[in-house]
């Protein structure tokens, strides 16, 4: 199982136990934090989730318009809060959610590609080169429509890198 796989299961569990426990008060229509004081439903940093898929448009415009590695990473914690909302609301595997899957999974692994290959040089590589061959390596290896592109740009990330 990749690392990044791994860290998106934990932070699902983590997240699932945390709202599972503690005293907490319901509202019409809202959750409530560990504190008792209510939150809008789904809005806990993914956006608009709901069950069977989630809009993820503004979600897609920030990844296209990364960049940076702190936009990348931006927009990755944003795609986690994501996959956590669309947990909470009954998605069973966020990973598999079409919509999701175009924008966190190949959308971001796509762009930091692009960033990583306009920056480096064998020489000098970006500091994303190491994740970013991961994550192409790992949707390669799934399979799908994007597979061949997804090796196509781990090599390209790969020669640029020097690795």
């Amino acid at each position: 199982m990749s690392t990044l796989r791994i860290l998106s299961s934990v932070t699902i569990a983590l997240a699932l136990v945390a709202t599972g426990c503690g005293d907490k008060k319901k509202d019409d229509g809202q959750k409530a934090t560990e504190s008792g004081k209510p939150t809008a439903t789904g809005g806990g940093g993914g956006g608009a989730a709901k069950k069977g898929g989630a809009d993820l448009s503004a979600l897609q415009a920030q990844i296209d318009a990364a960049k940076t590695k702190d936009d990348i990473d931006a927009a990755f914690e944003k795609c986690m809060g994501t996959a956590i909302d669309l947990a909470m609301n009954g998605v069973k595997e966020p990973d598999k959610d079409p919509g999701y899957r175009a924008a966190c999974k190949i959308g971001l692994a796509r762009k930091r590609a692009a960033i990583v290959i306009a920056d480096s040089t064998p020489d000098k590589m970006n500091v994303m080169c190491l994740s970013a061959s991961m994550q192409l390596e790992e949707l390669g290896e799934e399979g799908g429509p994007e597979a061949e592109e997804m090796k196509k740009l781990m090599a390209d990330v790969n020669k640029a890198c020097g690795l």
